[in-house]
């Protein structure tokens, strides 16, 4: 009887229970039916934002360290302010008290190294203040209390920065590295500036850059290897420029300048940053090579270059070395190549390096520049030709601004008066560059670029940057042909040279306008229309902005009828271009719609 009693009693507590909860959901409806939101769980969440954003204050500046890491450091510096005091009031000599604050700024970054072991809050601040105190003092006690030669303090800055190196790698930190580096790269600079002893200066120059790179591998800092590779290459310009007046201009060689360690120091620099520029392509396997990497190769061979040739006397020996070196990166380019990592990782690094060395290396090799054009012109098409090999789109857009500056520099020679300078070396010269420039956009066109490449599948997708190719063929071209027009010229005394010469230079631009656009109306080929529009139109210019206003008389009577002549041929071919056009529109809508007969069913059906 009782257990009926109690079951029934739990029974009537159930019911009560919905009743109630049902109640609730009712409410509930109701409030949300009205629009109206409870308050309560707003300050709710209100609250507890307020108390993590306290919460989170407290440990910044306690249970962080923050406090405690600037308290740490007013007593660290409270300590080498004290011996500064000691020695500005001459209670401590100079030389000891610089040697004082050298041994304290060490001993701060060795117990930095400890705290490291210890994972301490407080290691960063030990290694910051050892290797600040450590620049500064190596900088005023050399610049103020001459308590330290020049070379002992640039040997002080490499060793900091070393031991500041190893404790990063060791303790795989950043900070330690970053710090020694940059300061050690400004630190440097900074000594007897304006006029450092630029042989140590380079060296310690030479082992920042290196720290960077190693930098580079515990936390991603592109910025600090591009500051050291800048202050690098603009103190090297600043002891070049003060070789340079000297040997222009005579006068006391100041001992700083060092003109015998030119030449070793600038090995050591070029194949530092070469190495660089390799391991960090090699690093990166097929990732993303950073920018720096892939420039590095070039500003390396540039300024290298243009550091060491001006006090050289044998330009020819020296030329031959250079163009060896350039040979290297191309060598290196092709070991890279044999990797097959997809798109051709950091080869056009080293090949646009070594194409722009040869360029500044065979005039000197050669003994003149005009004599270097054809074979430049040859590796021109070459890098297109193994491009495509090893899928490598920068590649070809070196090919492509190679070709071009082989038609600047043929500009350069044969343009203006230069074509009464050279006569059977401009003939051959032009022709070769020509026929290469030619051959070159003909290969463009029966191979596309590399698919896998991120440059033309991005920027230029039908490869219409080609045709600077062909414009550069036709510039060659051109100049062989001015050449040979005035070498003919000078058969007849009595000829006007300067007004004969314009003439001829209008009708040969718009005769090749005119050549161009029946290519081009024969072939169905749209680029080449393009390409003789342009050419109608630079003959334009040529004619009535010109040849009217400097020639006169049969002269120019020729150049106004050339260009009227190609202007109604060119006029004929577009016309006729459009009917061709139309036509085939026409036979293409006809054949579209169902049922049609083709032209073949209507002559069977006849």
């Amino acid at each position: 009887m009782s257990n009926q009693t109690s079951l029934e009693s739990k029974i009537t507590d159930l019911g009560s229970q919905v009743e109630s909860l049902t109640l609730r959901v009712a409410q509930l409806e109701q409030t949300l039916a009205s629009g109206t939101l409870p308050v309560a769980p707003v300050k709710s969440e209100i609250s507890k934002t307020k108390e993590k954003t306290s919460s989170r204050l407290l440990q910044l500046m306690g249970g962080s360290s923050l406090l405690p890491r600037i308290a740490a450091l007013c007593f660290l510096m409270v300590i080498a302010l004290g011996l500064r005091t000691l020695t500005d009031a001459g209670t401590i000599d100079p030389q000891i008290g610089s040697i004082l604050g050298m041994v304290y700024a060490a001993a701060l970054i060795f117990a930095g190294w400890f705290r490291y072991e210890k994972k301490s809050a407080l290691a960063p601040v030990f290694t910051l203040s050892g290797a600040v105190l450590m620049f500064s003092i190596v900088l005023e006690s050399h610049a103020r209390f001459e308590s330290i030669p020049a070379e002992l303090a640039y040997m002080t800055l490499a060793a900091t920065g070393i031991g500041l190196g190893i404790t990063s790698y060791y303790k795989k930190v950043s900070l330690p590295i970053l710090v020694g580096t940059f300061g050690m790269c400004f630190a440097s600079v900074a000594i007897d500036w304006p006029a450092p002893f630029f042989p140590y200066l380079a060296l310690v120059l030479c082992l920042a850059n290196i720290l960077a790179f190693f930098a580079t591998r515990l936390h991603r800092c592109s910025w600090l290897r591009w500051v050291t590779l800048v202050a690098t290459i603009f103190m090297l310009m600043l002891w070049r420029t003060k070789l340079g007046s000297y040997v222009n201009f005579g006068g006391e060689l100041q001992h700083n300048l060092a003109p015998g360690w030119i030449y070793p120091i600038s090995f050591l620099l070029a194949g530092t940053f070469t190495a660089i520029a390799l391991m960090g392509i090699l690093r990166c396997g097929e990732q993303r090579i950073s920018k720096f990497d892939l420039t590095l190769p070039l500003i390396n061979v540039l300024w290298a270059h243009w550091f060491v040739r001006y006090p050289v006397e044998n330009l020819s020996l020296f030329g031959g070395f250079s163009t060896l070196v350039a040979v290297l990166h191309l060598a290196i380019a092709w070991k890279l190549s044999t990797r097959r990592a997809a798109r051709a990782p950091g080869i056009n690094a080293f090949t646009l390096a070594g194409a722009a060395l040869l360029c500044v290396s065979l005039p000197d090799l050669l003994g003149s520049m005009l004599y270097a054009l054809p074979l430049l012109s040859a590796l021109a098409l070459g890098i297109n030709a193994v491009s495509n090999r090893w899928g490598s789109g920068g590649m070809r857009a070196t090919s492509y601004m190679l070709q071009i500056f082989v038609t600047l520099c043929l500009t350069w020679f044969l343009g203006g008066e230069g074509i009464a300078d050279h006569f059977y070396d401009g003939i051959i010269v032009s022709a070769i560059c020509g026929l290469f420039g030619l051959a070159h956009y003909r290969y463009c066109r029966k191979t596309p670029p590399p698919e896998e490449s991120t440059l033309f599948s991005s920027f230029d997708k039908l490869d219409r940057s080609a045709v600077l190719v062909l414009l550069a063929g036709l510039a060659n071209g051109y100049f062989m042909t001015m050449v040979l027009v005035y070498q003919g010229l000078l058969r007849y005394p009595g000829v006007q040279l300067a007004e004969a010469l314009a003439a001829i230079q209008s009708v040969s631009i718009n005769g090749a306008a005119t050549v161009i656009m029946s290519l081009a109306l024969a072939w169905r080929n749209k680029e080449l229309r393009n390409v003789a529009i342009l050419i109608i139109i630079i003959g334009g210019a040529k004619v009535f902005l010109g040849d009217m206003l400097s020639i006169s008389g049969l002269g120019l009577v020729v150049s106004v009828f050339s260009f009227g002549m190609a202007a109604s041929l060119q006029s004929y071919a577009l016309t006729r271009w459009q009917k061709v056009e139309a036509w085939e529109r026409g036979q293409a809508e006809e054949s579209s719609i169902p049922g049609a007969s083709s032209p073949q069913e209507n002559d069977a059906i006849g």
